[in-house]
């Protein structure tokens, strides 16, 4: 089964999505990421994206991933209106202390009831810097096993120590004793994503649950993620354990003239040499034309999902879900509904094991 994405941002993921006449500065409001992740749940998708432009002031146009909230603070409260489906929100491993960010994202998967992920940013000094950072933040999410907290008045005690996992690392970077003093959470510990890169991919393949990949084509693409997979069948890490989603930019018309009419009209708006394109894939053409698409990228094997990039917000969302995901579920290639409660449920991944109790 196919697993589907969306990255939300206020205008649409073109460079020059803002100038459209519909957009307006309510679009940087609550409300509008409100309503576009509950399409998004509405079409059953796996979860919700949220990128981080990390503080760049554009001087002319608005970059597509301006997003006017810190990515994990907007989870907090969308977690609290959006009940289904998933949340991942970008952070960068050299913007935050360590034991900070994974009491953070293990707090925001219990307020979201299981539902979060966390997309690695590798911004530190080294790879081998980033790498042993993510790993005792995920070593951190299992300070506790799931029946830790008895509670036990009578007896006056509240947790079993023997089952408190006290992770005392000292590695080369770091040296943190723990535990988390955060509770498990309903899905183990949140998911790990990361943009597949050559840079990243010795970390990605270690630790990431998901790689999201960007190239325009499949022959960018291709070979990177053959790569990936090899270094995954070296670690020992079976092609089920992980799900590799490509970016794609689906312009949707009733025909495919007006499809390619919205591309270009949109292309003109924009400023020459004043704002990136997003990174993915166009796909140009009406709901069948995409679900062609993306039916025939996901039954190559290449990909087990895609990252969706609207262009345009909230049309681009409400066009994906109402007409290309019954496509989709017309042939059999994507749910109906969720059916199960957590983020790993959506994506089909083994919750993680915990650490042996002795």
């Amino acid at each position: 089964m196919m697993h589907l994405g969306m990255s939300l941002s206020p205008f649409g993921h073109h460079p020059a999505a803002w100038r459209e006449k519909g957009a307006t500065p309510r679009s940087l409001g609550l409300g509008n990421f409100a309503a576009q992740a509950q399409k998004a749940q509405d079409g059953a998708l796996d979860f919700v994206f949220f990128a981080d432009a990390q503080a760049r002031r554009p001087r002319t146009e608005l970059p597509p991933l301006t997003v006017p909230f810190e990515p994990t603070t907007l989870v907090a409260a969308l977690a609290t209106l959006i009940k289904r489906i998933g949340f991942v929100a970008t952070a960068a491993s050299g913007q935050h202390e360590l034991y900070n960010l994974a009491r953070r994202f293990a707090s925001l998967d219990l307020i979201s009831q299981g539902r979060v992920g966390w997309h690695l940013v590798a911004s530190g000094p080294t790879p081998a810097w980033n790498t042993e950072y993510a790993a005792v933040v995920s070593a951190l999410w299992e300070s506790w096993d799931e029946d830790a907290f008895v509670y036990d008045k009578t007896a006056g005690r509240f947790f079993a120590p023997q089952k408190m996992h006290v992770l005392d690392h000292r590695g080369e970077h770091f040296t943190v004793r723990g535990p988390l003093n955060v509770n498990p959470s309903p899905q183990g510990k949140p998911i790990i994503a990361q943009t597949l890169t050559r840079e990243t991919v010795a970390i990605a393949v270690h630790l990431a649950d998901v790689l999201f990949v960007t190239g325009a084509s499949h022959e960018q693409s291709g070979a990177l993620v053959a790569e990936a997979r090899r270094l995954l069948d070296i670690q020992g890490r079976r092609r089920s354990d992980v799900r590799v989603l490509a970016n794609i930019i689906p312009w949707i018309g009733a025909t495919r003239a007006e499809a390619l009419g919205s591309f270009e009209e949109l292309n003109a708006l924009s400023l020459a040499g004043s704002a990136e394109a997003p990174q993915g894939r166009d796909v140009i053409g009406t709901a069948a034309d995409i679900a062609d698409a993306l039916q025939e990228s996901f039954e190559r094997g290449e990909f087990d999902g895609f990252m969706i990039l609207p262009p345009v917000a909230p049309g681009g969302v409400d066009a994906f879900v109402d007409f290309v995901v019954p496509e989709l579920q017309r042939r059999g290639l994507f749910r109906a509904r969720h059916e199960g409660t957590t983020l790993r449920d959506h994506l089909a991944l083994d919750r993680p094991p915990r650490p042996i109790t002795t």
